[in-house]
């Protein structure tokens, strides 16, 4: 409890305060500075070597987590009550699709999104808060995924699943011009690799799709991950083990749906907006693949937030974050 009331105290000081109190130095990186308030949070937060776990800890570290972030809570809640109602869509009822309908509903469009968490960690749970909010901000009915976690499941058990979802959602009544597809990290990649897949085999694509910080390049090779390699939440270690958790085979590695650099986009894509932020070890790539696609003359936009890290979208406490989530938001509303 005493944690918990520290973390609030921090999330109502002023910053000119904050800077008083704690004193740290920040050092510039491609020109620019990490947003003050995140960088205290960061430091504060515990740092998880997941690299260093085994499989057979997964799932422990799984609850751990999940047990912290539910508790420690770094996500606004909407500002109107969302109802959520569960959705158990395949004959064996264990595959959760949780709807969130907002208490404003402005869009006609219904937005499937795909939780982040590197493929390993994380559920709807984890991110009740994030998902409850972005329905609230867009006025739009959103789907949240619980697909399944590797390494118990590896690639193509979640894609499989995201397109199980995506057909469930268009025989439930709505028209794939009517479905934009949404995630954050993993997520992100999920939804661009369903798109890609949906395309290339001749499927009906969604109306549009958002993808914030997405995993691109399972190399891990990009600048960023030198520059970034440690100390803003996400490490270039924890994202190797990521993808080895993933990777069913080396044959993946060429596979277009799971290597986004290796996609064939002779065909257009739909409405895009890709998110990135200054301090992430993924900034390079996800660019890249925006530049990849605006290239082949795609409709592509991307929201770049310098002072931002990864992860940033689930912790709208921050006043930085929250004013970056909401401005995508609202650059999401206008493609829907």
């Amino acid at each position: 409890m005493f944690r918990i009331l520290l973390l609030n105290i921090f999330f109502c000081m002023p910053i000119w305060l904050l800077k008083l109190i704690y004193l740290k130095r920040r050092t510039p990186i491609r020109g620019r500075l990490v947003d003050f308030q995140s960088s205290v949070i960061l430091d504060v937060m515990p740092k998880a070597e997941l690299h260093k776990v085994s499989d057979s800890s997964i799932q422990g570290v799984r609850d751990s987590i999940a047990k912290q972030r539910l508790k420690y809570r770094l996500s606004l809640k909407p500002k109107n009550k969302v109802i959520k109602k569960d959705h158990f869509i395949t004959d064996r009822e264990n595959l959760l699709l949780r709807e969130y309908i907002p208490k404003n509903i402005e869009k006609n469009k219904v937005v499937l999104f795909f939780h982040g968490g590197g493929y390993v960690l994380s559920s709807v749970k984890t991110h009740d808060e994030m998902v409850s909010f972005i329905s609230d901000n867009l006025g739009a009915k959103v789907f949240s995924l619980d697909y399944s976690l590797a390494p118990e499941n590896k690639y193509p058990s979640a894609l499989n699943e995201a397109l199980f979802a995506y057909e469930w959602l268009i025989s439930n009544g709505h028209d794939s011009e009517e479905i934009s597809l949404c995630g954050d990290s993993a997520g992100a990649h999920l939804a661009a690799s369903l798109t890609h897949y949906l395309i290339a085999n001749n499927h009906s694509k969604p109306q549009s799709q958002l993808l914030i910080y997405p995993m691109c390049d399972p190399s891990c090779s990009s600048e960023s991950y030198t520059l970034f390699e440690e100390n803003y939440l996400l490490t270039k270690k924890a994202m190797i083990w990521f993808w080895d958790k993933l990777i069913n085979s080396k044959d993946n590695i060429d596979d277009e749906y799971l290597n986004l650099m290796k996609v064939n986009l002779e065909n257009k894509l739909p409405k895009t907006i890709i998110v990135t932020a200054g301090f992430d070890p993924l900034s390079d790539e996800a660019e890249k693949y925006a530049y990849l696609l605006h290239e082949k003359g795609n409709n592509v936009k991307q929201l770049h937030y310098p002072s931002m890290f990864h992860g940033f979208a689930s912790m709208t406490r921050l006043n930085s974050a929250k004013i970056a989530v909401v401005d995508f938001l609202t650059e999401y509303k206008k493609i829907l």
